[in-house]
């Protein structure tokens, strides 16, 4: 009983939940793991990782960034594009500034990338002058947002929602002498408006997530629960950062191009074109459902590309009766 038979090279794991109206969903995603060869082109990577059923952080889970999302969740509207990876300055040389591209299909965002720097003490946006770097980490630690509550009044904390675990944000201007200023930013406009700049997930309690996730209080707590609340909007679900999110589902086949986020400066490859089918069988009834691309995770320091296929079954009385779902692979040329 609920059983899956994987008949792929890469790993399936499976789990239960309810949709918004308290119905059953029975939930499979298919990981496949890639490696990136020198020459762009792609393999099945030796060791495939297993889907998630928990996030996992950079360090210390609420006091640092998320690193992966879990992957066993209700359907998402479009493809999650993250990417994992770290900021080398062109031809390797140090430099106090330079910029990144990630080019995924339609989607091209650029970040600057700002060695270290210090606030001053002024009105205006004083800083020292940028350090030269070779290399960054693109993690959320370094891009503007923080969490300053050093004055004994609370009243005084300051919180930015979109990236707590920032650098950049002091409560007081009289105290920002000296704090570090954010290494990544987005090239146009400053810096508390344009927000943090980061190709990595966002958590789920972070902005704008967290303003999608519902409303639990008293109401929810006397009239839906355990379901989800009636303002919950299943956009909550996408974890990448909004300018990385393609209009429809990623199909494989998609060109992907990185500047400078690898030594050599630039890499290109083309996304595997991989369909996933799902078979489910309850007793001597089978029913046919098919996969969406959930999630694509490049991470040119390894070099690989992680992906997520995602399936859904909504079984009302029969959940009990299902007995396994089989999971085959057909791959385009």
């Amino acid at each position: 009983m609920w059983a899956i038979r994987n008949f792929t090279p890469y790993k399936a794991a499976s789990s239960w939940g309810r949709n918004k109206d308290g119905v059953h969903e029975w939930l499979v995603a298919v990981k496949g793991t890639f490696d990136i060869r020198s020459d762009g082109s792609l393999s099945l990577a030796d060791e495939q990782l297993d889907p998630l059923l928990v996030p996992e952080y950079t360090g210390e889970p609420g006091l640092s960034s998320l690193l992966y999302d879990t992957d066993v969740v209700a359907p998402k509207f479009t493809t999650d594009v993250l990417l994992n990876a770290t900021a080398h300055a062109p031809g390797g040389r140090a430099s106090t500034n330079f910029l990144v591209e990630a080019r995924i299909g339609a989607i091209h965002k650029v970040i600057r990338v700002v060695g270290n720097r210090f606030w001053g003490y002024g009105l205006l946006d004083e800083h020292s002058e940028p350090e030269p770097v070779t290399q960054v980490p693109i993690v959320y630690e370094r891009a503007y947002g923080g969490y300053d509550h050093t004055d004994a009044d609370p009243r005084h904390h300051r919180l930015d929602t979109r990236n707590p675990v920032g650098r950049g944000l002091v409560a007081k201007i009289s105290r920002r002498k000296g704090q570090p200023l954010p290494n990544l930013e987005y090239p146009d406009g400053a810096l508390d408006k344009a927000g943090p700049a980061g190709f990595g997930p966002i958590d789920s309690f972070w902005s704008p997530r967290r303003e999608l996730a519902g409303t639990y209080d008293s109401n929810w707590s006397e009239r839906r629960r355990p379901l989800l609340p009636e303002d919950w909007d299943p956009l909550s679900l996408l974890c990448s950062p909004l300018d990385q999110r393609p209009d429809t589902h990623l199909r494989g086949g998609e060109f992907v191009e990185l500047i400078n986020l690898t030594p050599t400066g630039r890499l290109r490859f083309m996304l595997p074109k991989v369909h996933i089918s799902f078979r489910t069988r309850f007793g001597s009834r089978t029913e046919e459902h098919r996969s969406r691309l959930s999630s694509v995770i490049i991470e040119p320091e390894h070099p690989r590309v992680i992906m997520i296929w995602q399936t859904h079954l909504i079984c009302h009385n029969d959940g009990d009766y299902l007995d396994e779902t089989i999971v085959r692979e057909k791959r385009y040329i």
